[in-house]
């Protein structure tokens, strides 16, 4: 996994946008997934997401996909993913994919993430 920041970029003292989105992007194997916002910090982003496990769905082998289970495109190009992060359990996980460059208002936004073998959340979005 590469580095949460790469050396020389500097937080800014806040976000320049924070997009919502509450957008659900599927189901996978009895798991919800929503992507919560988008935060926009200038020399990346983060898209934030959720997992919540309906009833009797099965452990997934991880709560947080890791970075090279994300595909991130803007308008068809492909975004490096810096970092994946998150918190949560069996029933609930939270987190952040972090992403280089920030996508653009009105950029087409294509998200795909690999919850287990066969089963990826897609959603598609634009940027505010």
């Amino acid at each position: 996994m590469g580095p949460h920041l790469p050396d020389g970029i500097v937080p800014p003292p806040h976000p320049v946008a924070v997009r919502p989105l509450a957008l659900d992007a599927g189901e996978v194997v009895g798991h919800r997934i929503a992507l919560l916002a988008l935060e926009d910090w200038g020399a990346w982003a983060d898209l934030r997401f959720a997992r919540v496990a309906g009833p009797g769905a099965p452990p997934l082998p991880r709560r947080i996909p890791l970075a090279d289970d994300w595909e991130v495109t803007a308008d068809g190009t492909p975004l490096e993913v810096l970092d994946v992060a998150g918190r949560g359990d069996r029933a609930f996980s939270n987190g952040e994919v972090r992403l280089r460059p920030a996508p653009a208002p009105g950029t087409e936004v294509r998200v795909r993430a690999r919850f287990a073998p066969g089963a990826v959340a897609e959603a598609v979005f634009r940027v505010a």
